[in-house]
């Protein structure tokens, strides 16, 4: 056969699964802060930078076939360092992989937040209503859920290649929702998945299953044993 192989009496095809590797950014000060940072254009600290370069190391020897982040400088600085030694790679930028829009309580500490609107902070800190927490001149994460689903459906249809492997950088707020849509959960659910600073999350493609996907690693941070939080 060429196209495919028996298998226990069936057919299936002779494919070689995708991979698709999930990063999030490294720290910012807005993460130490506990801030709502949303949209705006922050760069890493020194810790985050470094954070950085030891998840480069720790990718080094896998060749991606493209890289794709969010447009805001923490996630594109995040998305260099991982491909700084490789010219042949360029960072693709999607403005639809940003975090949650706060809009007017961008750069505000979650603890203002809940000072100043307690009823949506309430909203969203319950998961039942949080998928409709509207944030002033801001979105939902409903609306996030959407845009993010949109960009990663157009991400895998532009990579179809057997054995390709994409890399995508981007935020906790965007993370969620992609890593829900890929593996087919609902927003609630999303809520469930933690990202911390350059956590590797990686998805495969089932073999049996074109576009369905499966998650061989969630929010993986080994490589940061041992780095110092200063110096």
């Amino acid at each position: 056969m060429n196209d495919a192989q028996s298998v226990s009496g069936g057919v299936v095809p002779d494919l070689v699964p995708r991979t698709i590797i999930l990063v999030r950014h490294g720290e910012t000060q807005g993460n130490i802060d506990d801030k709502a940072q949303g949209h705006l254009d922050v760069p890493l600290t020194d810790l985050g930078v470094r954070q950085a370069k030891a998840l480069a190391r720790r990718l080094a020897d896998i060749d991606f076939d493209a890289v794709y982040s969010s447009d805001l400088r923490r996630a594109v600085d995040t998305a260099a360092a991982l491909i700084a030694l490789r010219p042949d790679l360029e960072i693709q930028t999607r403005p639809a992989l940003r975090e949650v829009y706060f809009g007017s309580y961008e750069d505000m500490r979650w603890s203002e937040i809940r000072e100043k609107d307690p009823d949506l902070h309430q909203r969203w800190t319950d998961w039942n209503t949080r998928i409709n927490a509207d944030f002033p001149h801001g979105e939902s994460p409903f609306e996030t859920r959407r845009r993010v689903a949109d960009v990663a459906d157009e991400i895998v249809t532009r990579h179809q290649k057997d054995n390709s492997v994409i890399l995508i950088v981007a935020h906790t707020g965007s993370l969620q929702p992609l890593f829900a849509h890929f593996l087919g959960l609902s927003t609630t659910e999303q809520w469930r998945f933690h990202f911390d600073n350059t956590s590797v999350t990686a998805l495969r493609e089932h073999p049996f299953a074109p576009n369905g996907w499966r998650a061989d690693l969630v929010n993986d941070t080994h490589h940061l044993n041992g780095l110092a939080t200063n110096g």
